[in-house]
């Protein structure tokens, strides 16, 4: 049996760094210069093996900063209510929110399909940035149906929105449809998350219906590919 090229025998070595602590979770990697010649190596060859760690999820680049050791991913369970404050701090992590944007702006043609409205229609337009221990994960983006929803736009989005449907307007959320594909970060995405453009990434968009089985939300929500894991529970 051939043996493996040597840029993923390097990516074996550095995989044991980062198993066996030595190159701890949310730890700097040594500059590349310093690991080529630990290694006896090629930069060349090093960030081929580096470029294989990060399609697996397990470093990641941070924007002239260098590269870092992915933290544990956060799971995200589809079939529970839970926001993404109460999801991240019960595994013990440290939920963070930016409210990037605030502002009434006509629907896209897929945000108007999802919703049920003429295309154009206008909506409450959000985008949000979210972080886990410090570190931009997702950049959420979401229309509301304005016109169900008076005087939204002048509340507090750092919170849970569904929070505040029910205490300011009663509403409760009856159901939720979810489309889930990788995809690359690139753009707005990549600059509101501090990667290069062309990054992995995952995209998540949701379709929320109150209990009159009206469409209230669309989202569109772009993950950093190593920050989330999703977990379905299925009765059989």
């Amino acid at each position: 049996m051939p043996e493996n090229p040597f840029y993923l025998q390097l990516r074996d070595r550095l995989v044991t760094l980062i198993e066996t602590g030595e190159l701890p979770p949310a730890s700097r990697l040594p500059g590349e210069r310093l690991l080529a010649e630990r290694f006896a190596t090629t930069r060349v060859t090093l960030r081929q093996a580096l470029t294989q760690l990060e399609s697996e999820g397990l470093i990641h680049r941070r924007n002239r900063r260098g590269w870092f050791v992915s933290p544990r991913r956060v799971e995200y369970s589809p079939n529970h209510d839970q926001s993404f404050d109460q999801y991240v701090s019960a595994q013990g992590r440290h939920p963070q929110t930016e409210v990037l944007d605030v502002r009434r702006q006509p629907a896209t043609a897929e945000a108007a399909q999802a919703l049920g409205i003429a295309c154009g229609q206008v909506t409450l337009h959000v985008k949000r940035r979210r972080y886990i221990d410090g570190r931009a994960v997702l950049l959420e983006r979401i229309w509301l149906r304005d016109d169900l929803l008076p005087g939204l736009a002048e509340g507090d989005f750092s919170t849970s929105l569904w929070q505040r449907l029910w205490e300011e307007y009663g509403l409760v959320l009856a159901r939720k449809s979810l489309r889930l594909y990788p995809t690359a970060l690139t753009g707005d995405e990549a600059e509101a998350l501090g990667v290069h453009s062309g990054c992995a990434g995952l995209c998540v968009t949701r379709v929320t219906h109150d209990r009159e089985g009206r469409a209230l939300e669309y989202d569109e929500d772009y993950w950093l590919h190593d920050a989330i894991c999703l977990r379905v529970e299925v009765a059989m």
